[in-house]
């Protein structure tokens, strides 16, 4: 059986809808408050028809996660231009995508960070999976410097790296652009603190 290239497209934007109109209403009231009913109403669809594109809350948020968190995520490590930098200098890139992320839409920002240590479980097991890709970035671009950082220490730097990333973007979602640049700066130097002390391979 075929699918309506149109239906399907029109499918998508209601998910894509419900999906917007979740993060709107997390910001505001946190998701675990939320309920299909205020969803639907939100997103102007009937609450029947919310069943046609989730089970229910939890996938819908798990679908926030795997979709749209997944590829914010995604996007800071795709946007450092990891190809074309090295070591640390990545690291850097990568952390300055991510402040750049949490401007651009603070919703969903404010979401990854209540749920990574929220109180649905599969939520905090779907971003630590999907934060896990970041470390991995982090964890080779050291891999690449390889003076920076020990290299039985490196997944244990670059897991801490991220948490910094995160600190760094929640403290930017209620400051003006002053305030988060001097955020952004002192992440930066609390990543070349974090390199400078750390343990290094020994030479000779």
């Amino acid at each position: 059986m075929r699918v309506n290239p149109e239906k399907k497209e029109e499918k998508e934007r209601a998910t894509h809808a419900l999906l917007r109109v979740t993060l709107s209403l997390a910001a505001e009231h946190g998701f675990v408050s939320l309920g299909l009913r205020e969803v639907s109403r939100a997103a102007d669809i009937a609450p029947t028809s919310f069943y046609r594109h989730f089970a229910d809350m939890e996938e819908l948020g798990l679908a926030l996660i795997d979709g749209l968190a997944g590829r914010f995520m995604k996007s800071w490590v795709d946007e450092a231009d990891v190809e074309h930098a090295k070591g640390v200098a990545t690291v850097e890139r990568i952390a300055r995508q991510a402040l750049v992320g949490a401007s651009e839409d603070p919703e969903l920002m404010r979401f990854i960070l209540a749920e990574r240590l929220g109180a649905i479980p599969s939520f905090r097991a779907a971003l630590r999976r999907e934060l896990s890709t970041v470390s991995a970035a982090v964890e080779a671009a050291l891999a690449v410097d390889d003076v920076a950082v020990h290299p039985e220490s490196r997944a244990t730097v670059a897991e801490g790296v991220v948490v910094l990333m995160l600190e760094a973007c929640g403290k930017t979602l209620d400051l003006d652009s002053a305030q988060s640049s001097a955020i952004g700066d002192h992440l930066e130097l609390q990543l070349r603190n974090m390199f400078a002390l750390g343990p290094k391979r020994g030479r000779g």
